[in-house]
């Protein structure tokens, strides 16, 4: 029996792990989502974005029917010199460590994209608002980023295990 991820890879050679986990079937010659995904339904709202490209706009409309960004906490000055609203219900944005951060309005946003670019470039970020859980929200799609996310993981669990023994 043939499986769809080898299916997808043959007609896709170079279809990012990202689609596939997603079901996305793509048109080879445009690149575009082909209609009925892989098999399954595609999530039309999903949406990849290099760091640079990524507007706290275009955040809270895409997420604001889906929960977020609905209950203005206070207005404060943003980055673009104009007061805009800080929001109690912000999304969790993740860090490369185990922690995550509350991009609430504006300028947290361009906190945690300094932050992000200074240690990993522009990366790719993806914007999922029909995700199950809220970390799986949004993701930075990228191996280093990935790597110190193990790696900080894997010292808390050894930390824990210390901690459990006798020894």
């Amino acid at each position: 029996m043939i499986k769809l991820k080898d299916l997808l890879e043959q007609q896709l050679p170079d279809a990012s792990a990202t689609d596939l986990a997603q079901g996305l079937d793509r048109d080879p010659m445009t690149g575009n989502p082909m209609p009925g995904g892989a098999g399954g339904t595609v999530n039309l709202n999903y949406k990849e974005v290099q760091l640079d490209q990524l507007k706290f706009d275009d955040i809270v409309k895409m997420f604001r029917v889906k929960d977020y960004y609905n209950d203005v906490h206070f207005n404060r000055m943003q980055p673009d010199g104009k007061e805009g609203p800080y929001y109690r219900d912000g999304l969790s944005f993740p860090n490369p460590s185990d922690a995550s951060s509350i991009v609430a309005d504006m300028k947290s946003l361009e906190n945690w994209k300094e932050k992000t670019k200074r240690r990993f470039g522009n990366v790719k970020v993806i914007l999922d608002p029909d995700a199950e859980e809220h970390w799986e929200k949004v993701k930075v799609d990228d191996e280093r980023f990935t790597q110190d996310q193990k790696d900080a993981n894997d010292a808390k669990m050894d930390m824990l295990k210390q901690w459990g023994t006798s020894e």
